[in-house]
């Protein structure tokens, strides 16, 4: 805590010797109260940076989860595991991994996509445990596209058509090659949570078929259900809103409309989904004279200026692209306001003050911070026209300027987003030749700029793909999301367009800072001095937890928990004590497929308790997906147009690339009933080795000799005896057996309760060399595995069986080499998409680092793109394209 209290003064003092200001902010109640909300809640920063934005049903999903403080952009170590998860537009888990941090801290993992996922718009989510304090916003998602290749032979064509609350969808079928109507033998679709509905064609062979709006309030996306020639085909489709759905909010600069004054609004149009709608429009006083006009510039957002004339009020005339006209009313005008204004010019942030003729005066003061950490505060004094603030001093990011009463209320807030070089860190490239040849080895041998900057931790994952077929993601980027969207209130779409390539969409960036506000910490409270402070610690370990509840007389105080873990032909055993309620709890760390056994047991080693074990409570699935605009054909006005063309180039040489890998596609027929009976091989226990144990007799030796019950195996099994008919022991011991099903042992269950016909397979073991933990009273054990669906007659409360949720293991991506002229020769096609993937590079502490690759067999154009940052948390973004010869080296 201590160390974190000098790290944030220390922010704080070169913040205010950057903008000339002397050290009364130690007397000063608004910047300390900031500065105490930063030491009690810490907060992390999620970017997920993919090898490319889109993939062909059945390929891997490469990614680096890049974790941050959020305070300075350095690499943050407070959470031990990243949650990564793909849902679908339904809301629904497609699937969800688990990562750790690499011995560098990079946290890197995969995300395999089956083979009959439904093509459509995905969205991937990211979070830690310590991240859900903030809810959604401490998420990060973005959205990855899924193709399925069989789309170049089918083409769906769909006409959405609203009728007062009822949408009417009509769909045609062409196929691709002939061009030529055709008719799938089955058409299925439904919308979420509902079950698939079988269409029927009409004489033209298309299929329609209608539900009514009130069926989207879960998803606004429909799932389509093809079969043609015995081949399943399946898509999502974002069901488009009325032309006339339309809101429209008009935001005043600083909070309100001052009379007497010139001042900017910006305004928003949005549809039901939230995305962005493109609008225009005019401006008209009470009388209803034009006074100005106005037009979106992105998202459906933009800004204009008005004069406000004192006494009179304003409307807005709107029009959707779609024809709709809407009238929506400004805010009233507050003569009694008191609001800041400010304008970026030549390098300059100017801060002016506008008071309304009915403000009253009084003490005001100029309040500026960035992510929390105040960098001026000072009393506005009388006469002031203007402040100026020269953005080479400003940090990069969305900084805040508030305007503060005596009592530190907050009159009026204004935000604008500032770029500044030196919180950069510029990769240059050296010794790239002009072009490389198919097959040839390419040494990128990178530098970073400011090279006395490096430290240990300073990397950058690294992806190279075909420029011809892999689009750009316009969409999301490690800049956009450290200084833009994890700053900002609800979604911002597409926000790597605003930064394209570093360059500022100015006028777009004004009107997104004045009309979706900042969003880390409730600034009121923090000026009032009451902190935030996170209800959810830091996640270090994987805990199993529960409780075990003692029956009858019994006590658990004391009692022994054991959990054994396993994983192929890995095992450990791990013990703890249940407290006075019975509470346990075991900080262990296992991976994905791990099984886990958890058994209970009282203070006098007997089993008459109940164990209840904590579930795992993730975070809610609804509203997780992102809504986009559909249409596999374009990334629509969010990002990028992306042609039909490009989309099959992609098709075509990722298809060919994943035949020559893993052969021909799973061909997705309609299911069969299988009424041949399989042959199950005998199943493993965790308990058997061929060293420690006997013979294995299967159920397959039981029928064979054809035993009528459990005893008179147990009678001609090797290893053990029956004393007095009833005690089970080995040849080696008079004190009985532990018993052992499913791998669970269960000192207390009686053998000859068990019907024989439900053994998969026994064997013994003969002393306690062998056995995991410690049982009392007893030597060796009867191991027994049952067959599926094996019901136990007495069952036991004190034993709970599950496989939690691991973490994944590291995958390195496979990048083939041609050093040899046989390899470089040889006749096996090389199409890939994906060139590499690189999550670690990792820079020396010269600033140098060395990338290589071989190229593939396709011509053209690789697109390289670097993201990470430093140790001292300088972001480094890096991009640039190589050429492609025809000719192999």
């Amino acid at each position: 805590m201590k160390r974190r209290i000098y790290w944030v003064a220390a922010l704080l003092l070169s913040s205010c010797v950057l903008l000339g200001q002397d050290l009364s902010w130690l007397n000063d109640s608004a910047t300390v109260r900031f500065a105490r909300q930063l030491v009690l809640f810490p907060q992390e920063k999620i970017h997920v940076q993919t090898d490319k934005p889109g993939y062909l049903s059945g390929e891997r999903i490469w990614f680096r989860a890049h974790v941050v403080n959020a305070l300075d952009n350095r690499p943050s170590f407070l959470s031990r595991y990243v949650y990564v998860e793909l849902v679908n537009p339904f809301n629904e888990l497609v699937k969800r991994v688990k990562i750790r941090p690499d011995s560098a801290g990079v946290f890197a993992g995969h995300l395999d996509l089956e083979e009959e996922l439904p093509e459509g718009d995905y969205t991937l989510r990211a979070y830690t445990w310590y991240g859900r304090n903030r809810g959604e916003e401490g998420f990060y998602r973005k959205t990855v596209r899924v193709m399925d290749p069989y789309s170049l032979q089918m083409e769906v064509v769909t006409d959405f058509t609203l009728k007062e609350n009822l949408f009417e969808v009509l769909f045609h079928f062409v196929d691709r090659e002939s061009g030529e109507a055709i008719v799938p033998e089955k058409v299925t679709v439904c919308l979420a949570g509902t079950e698939p509905k079988t269409l029927r064609p009409d004489k033209e062979g298309a299929f329609e078929t209608s539900f009514r709006k009130s069926g989207l309030k879960e998803s606004r996306s429909m799932l389509l259900g093809v079969v043609r020639e015995g081949r399943k085909y399946n898509r999502y489709y974002t069901v488009p809103s009325a032309a006339d759905d339309i809101e429209i909010t008009f935001f005043p600069e600083g909070g309100y409309l001052v009379p007497g004054h010139t001042c900017q609004v910006a305004f928003k149009a949005v549809g039901p989904s939230g995305l962005g709608e493109e609008v225009r429009g005019v401006i008209c006083d009470s009388k209803g004279e034009e006074v100005t006009s106005f037009r979106s510039a992105m998202m459906g957002m933009g800004t204009f200026g008005l004069f406000v004339v004192p006494g009179e009020t304003y409307h807005a005339v709107c029009e959707t692209e779609g024809g709709t006209i809407k009238r929506v009313d400004l805010p009233l005008p507050e003569p009694r306001s008191r609001m800041i204004a400010m304008r970026q010019v030549r390098g300059q942030a100017i801060v002016s003050l506008l008071e309304g003729t009915e403000s009253g005066g009084g003490p005001v003061s100029l309040l500026l911070h960035n992510k929390g950490v105040v960098l001026y505060h000072e009393p506005w004094g009388p006469g002031r026209e203007s402040l100026s603030f020269p953005s080479s001093l400003l940090p990069s990011g969305v900084s805040s300027i508030l305007l503060l009463d005596e009592n530190l209320n907050i009159l009026s807030e204004r935000m604008f987003f500032n770029l500044n070089e030196v919180d950069f860190a510029r990769v240059t490239l050296r010794d790239t030749l002009p072009s490389y040849k198919r097959r040839e080895l390419v040494s990128l041998r990178l530098q970073l700029e400011n090279s006395g900057d490096t430290t240990s931790y300073s990397n950058m994952a690294i992806s190279v793909v075909d420029a011809n077929a892999v689009p750009t993601d316009s969409v999301s980027s490690l800049l956009s999301t450290l200084l833009l969207a994890s700053e900002l209130k609800g979604y911002v779409e597409s926000p790597a367009r605003y930064l394209s390539e570093g360059k500022l969409e100015t006028a777009a960036l004004d009107a997104l800072m004045m009309t979706q506000g900042w969003r880390r910490y409730d600034i009121p409270r923090v000026l009032k001095g009451e902190a935030d402070t996170p209800a959810i610690l830091p996640e270090q370990y994987q805990e199993i937890s529960g409780r075990a509840i003692a029956m009858l007389l019994s006590k658990m105080e004391g009692g022994t928990v054991s959990l054994i873990a396993r994983l192929d032909s890995l095992l450990s055993m791990e013990t703890t004590t249940a407290d006075k309620e019975g509470r346990f709890l075991f900080r262990v760390e296992y991976p994905e497929g791990t099984e886990i056994i958890v058994q209970s047991m009282t203070s006098k080693d007997r089993r008459n308790n109940i164990l209840e074990l904590d579930s795992v409570a993730y975070p809610d699935l609804a509203h997780a997906a992102l809504v986009t605009r559909g249409g596999l054909e374009r990334a629509g006005r969010a990002g990028a147009s992306v042609s039909r063309d490009n989309i099959d180039a992609y098709l075509r040489q990722a298809n060919e690339e994943y035949f020559r890998k893993y052969g021909v596609r799973t061909v997705m027929l309609e299911e069969v009933t299988v009424t041949a009976s399989t042959v199950k091989p005998s199943k493993e226990s965790i308990w058997y080795s061929p060293l420690t144990a006997s013979s294995l007799m299967t159920a397959e030796d039981i029928n064979k000799r054809n035993f009528s019950n459990i005893r008179s195996l147990l009678y001609t099994l090797p290893g053990i005896v029956v004393r007095n008919g009833e005690t089970v022991t080995t040849t080696r011991s008079d004190r009985p057996v532990l018993i052992v099903i499913d791998d669970i042992p269960m000192p207390e269950y009686d053998v000859m309760d068990m019907n024989v016909e439900d053994i998969d397979n026994i064997f013994v073991i003969k002393d306690q060399t062998s056995i995991f933990g410690s049982f009392s009273g007893t030597s060796g054990a009867l191991v027994i595995t049952t067959k599926s669906g094996f019901v136990q007659k007495a069952k036991s409360h004190n034993i709970c069986r599950f496989t939690p949720l691991g973490y994944q293991q590291p995958a390195e991506f496979y990048s083939p080499r041609y050093d040899t002229p046989e390899l470089q020769s040889s006749p096996e096609p090389d199409y890939r998409t994906t060139i590499y993937w690189k999550p670690d590079v990792h820079f020396s502490t010269e600033g140098e680092a060395l990338v290589e690759f071989y190229t593939a067999d396709t011509p053209g154009n690789y697109r390289i793109v670097g993201e990470g940052v430093t140790g001292s948390g300088k972001i480094i973004t890096f991009n640039r394209e190589i050429t492609i010869e025809r000719s192999v080296r």
